[in-house]
């Protein structure tokens, strides 16, 4: 293909990525809702079919639970405890081609009287599966305090920190190391790059431009035993004269094997604007 083609190519894969990144993040809403929609008919068979296959749920602090089926047996036992309503709002996302984090707070109140039964904070993980998009990392968290301006829980700190000193070293195969086998990494709303191996090898390239230094700051933070989301916002400085390469939001879920956190997914947005709708 002779330059010029390329250069075409590559707008047209940009443009592509930039739309399909907009639609996500003037949808974060809609992803929520259709999730609210099955929840509060109480349809285990429609709730069952947002999620993949292997999907991951962790309520509450509690252990995960992993794959569908599994799922849809805890959703079936929740609705039969004081017929609840669920409604969700979005106060952040982070938006891909085929990936979309939708976070924010929940309340559940009884049908019968409004009663409020439960509150705290969620997070969904959605990913394009086929052309559907379904729900693969799912994150409850009760009770709800609200996060000030920076989150002060040590170990989650410590989590966004092993990352940030592993890049800062530009340190490819202990970057690398933080990940899990099956990690995915979303950039700036491109597609998903998945596996440790690959991985490692997108940011020894990013080590490359700019002699990058990075800072996370993290604002928010959904925790359990074996699964937990830190989510906040970044900034990338020259390391040789301090100018800003980039900033935004990036979010982080860990995953608990062996007895050593490892991060699972990924996701980086440039360009950042304070995502709130209220």
């Amino acid at each position: 293909m002779n330059p010029r083609a390329l250069m075409r190519a590559a707008i047209g894969v940009l443009l592509a990525a930039a739309a399909c990144s907009a639609f996500a993040q003037s949808n974060a809403q809609i992803l929520a809702d259709r999730w609210v929609q099955a929840y509060n008919r109480h349809d285990r068979e429609a709730l069952s079919a947002l999620y993949t296959e292997d999907a991951r749920l962790m309520i509450h602090g509690s252990a995960t639970i992993a794959g569908r089926e599994d799922i849809e047996k805890y959703w079936a036992s929740d609705f039969a405890d004081r017929d609840p309503l669920t409604l969700l709002s979005v106060t952040h996302a982070v938006t891909g081609v085929d990936t979309v984090l939708v976070h924010g707070d929940y309340k559940v109140v009884s049908r019968e009287d409004g009663r409020q039964l439960g509150f705290g904070r969620f997070a969904h993980l959605w990913t394009n599966d086929g052309g559907v998009w379904r729900l693969e990392r799912d994150l409850w968290n009760q009770p709800f305090e609200p996060y000030d301006a920076t989150v002060t829980g040590e170990h989650i700190q410590e989590l966004a920190e092993r990352w940030a000193q592993a890049y800062n070293r530009h340190d490819r195969a202990a970057l690398a190391a933080v990940y899990a086998e099956n990690a995915r990494l979303m950039m700036h709303g491109g597609p998903a790059l998945t596996g440790r191996d690959a991985i490692g090898a997108f940011w020894a390239e990013d080590f490359r431009e700019d002699n990058p230094l990075t800072v996370l700051t993290v604002t928010h933070a959904v925790d359990g035993d074996d699964m937990i989301l830190v989510h906040g916002d970044y900034d990338v400085v020259n390391r040789d004269d301090g100018t800003t390469v980039g900033a935004g939001r990036f979010a982080h879920i860990w995953f608990l094997e062996d007895g050593e956190w490892r991060l699972d997914r990924d996701l980086w947005h440039q360009r950042f604007e304070p995502f709130l709708l209220r």
